[in-house]
């Protein structure tokens, strides 16, 4: 019989002076099913990619393009999803379970407000946003076709994350690896099934793709909620806590719209670095490699994200129950087991760059981009790792504002000039730029270190 899931919840120990041993373990504890987790989207994200690569490379495109569009409703998320961990986790911490109800309660009402009104504007201005990225013609028209039913399954899919993020709060990191496992079954399966024309059903490629993923996003919704019913949190679907009010909804978004805002800066710069990527001699070949690669190096994301949640949880914790040295060392020591994996990670793609891109494509043209891009990258992923753990236990503390610059910095500041630079200015094209990506990398990992040694964190509002 499984455990409830109060019972896999962090056991609230984080007041008292944890030795190294003991925050080593704490930080395993919580960061292995999130590594799970990740490891099952990377898995399906892989499957996916097969799946459309299957359809050709102007299919790899139309979803890589699609992909950055949905990814701005996933980053109108995080202005959500930041906020109920951070303060999921400090009231945990402290005790207050009505008030950790509350701030999951208000998260709920505004994910599923924004996620309507975002994918409204997305769905209005799309045609624009295709034009500015350079994406004309097949790619295009397949692009709309994925988009027309994916887009509308990221309400949901936004409900879920913030669901997601308040179990994380309070300790519990199986679940969401749960819900993940059931969520990845039905995506793989209507791919099988609708997009690719198995078992009977009809052959709608790109359509039936983005069928297939809505419809994962509402299964994980429809898990979530059955499970929030008995856990600590099941005070939050009362209707006092879902009301929204202007107190508890500020709260939450305080600390998340930078976390939003220092997404889409990723986002939009990665739709200008695509955008110059379109640009160069390689041209849409370039735009389909991307995707490729950056799936492949999803596999080095994997530790990095996991071992990024677990410090935001913990810090929060940690913080939560007053114990500044337990906060810095379980966010320190989240980062160094974050960043072996990586490491190590990053050096098998490196090795095998070439193989991982035939698993997708098998365009000789783009699968030599494609393994161009994990080398150049592989160098950058341990500064990528110590980026984002310790961005998330800022994030977790609380310290949302400083993280949104260095991240602006690193992104807009640099990047994107330096791709122009290197990808057009001097003819380099595409290797170009992907020097300037992982350059870039590097630096957002320096500052990431910097923000976190500074300590200021620890007096950070929520």
């Amino acid at each position: 019989m499984t455990a409830p899931a109060h019972a896999r919840a962090l056991p609230h120990t984080l007041g008292r002076p944890l030795t190294a041993m003991e925050a080593h373990l704490t930080v395993w504890r919580i960061a292995w099913p999130l590594v799970l987790t990740f490891a099952l989207m990377t898995t399906n994200s892989i499957l996916d990619r097969v799946f459309v690569g299957s359809l050709g490379p102007h299919a790899l495109a139309a979803v890589g393009v699609g992909g950055q569009v949905m990814f701005v409703v996933m980053a109108m998320s995080m202005a959500i999803t930041v906020g109920t961990t951070a303060l999921v986790a400090r009231f945990t911490g402290a005790e207050e379970p009505e008030n950790a109800e509350r701030a999951a309660g208000q998260s709920i009402a505004l994910a599923a407000v924004i996620g309507a009104v975002t994918v409204a504007g997305l769905f209005l201005g799309l045609g624009a946003l295709l034009k500015g990225m350079g994406v004309y013609g097949r790619p295009a028209q397949e692009c709309r076709d994925f988009l027309a039913f994916a887009l509308p399954g990221t309400i949901p899919g936004n409900v879920g994350a913030v669901l997601s993020a308040a179990f994380r709060g309070i300790g519990d990191t199986r679940t969401p690896l749960k819900v993940m496992l059931a969520a990845n079954a039905v995506h793989i399966l209507g791919d099988w099934t609708l997009m690719l024309g198995h078992w009977g059903a009809p052959r709608l490629e790109l359509r039936g793709g983005g069928m297939a993923m809505s419809s994962s996003m509402v299964v994980s919704l429809i898990l979530y909620l059955v499970i929030l019913r008995r856990s600590p949190l099941k005070g939050c679907l009362r209707m006092r806590h879902l009301k929204p009010t202007l107190h508890w909804g500020w709260r939450v978004m305080r600390i998340g719209i930078p976390a939003a805002v220092s997404a889409l800066v990723r986002t939009t710069s990665m739709l200008g670095f695509t955008s110059i990527l379109a640009r160069t001699p390689q041209g849409m070949n370039a735009v389909a490699a991307l995707p490729i690669g950056l799936t492949a190096e999803s596999i080095a994301f994997m530790p990095g994200l996991g071992y990024s949640m677990a410090a935001s949880a913990l810090v929060g914790q940690a913080l939560g129950a007053k114990n500044l040295k337990n906060a810095e060392r379980l966010g320190w020591f989240a980062a160094y087991q974050g960043v072996a994996l990586v490491t190590i990670m990053g050096v098998v793609f490196f090795l095998a760059a070439e193989p991982f891109a035939r698993i997708i494509s098998k365009d000789p043209a783009v699968v030599a981009i494609a393994a161009d891009y994990l080398r150049i990258m592989a160098i950058s992923e341990p500064m990528l790792g110590f980026g984002m753990i310790l961005t998330g236990a800022l994030q977790g503390a609380g310290d949302t504002v400083r993280p949104t610059v260095a991240t602006a910095i690193s992104f807009w500041v640099f990047r994107i000039p330096l791709t122009w630079a290197m990808a057009l200015g001097i003819g380099m094209g595409s290797r170009g730029a992907w020097i300037a990506m992982s350059a870039t990398t590097v630096l957002s990992g320096i500052l990431a270190i910097a923000l976190f040694r500074d300590r200021k964190w620890q007096k950070a509002r929520v």
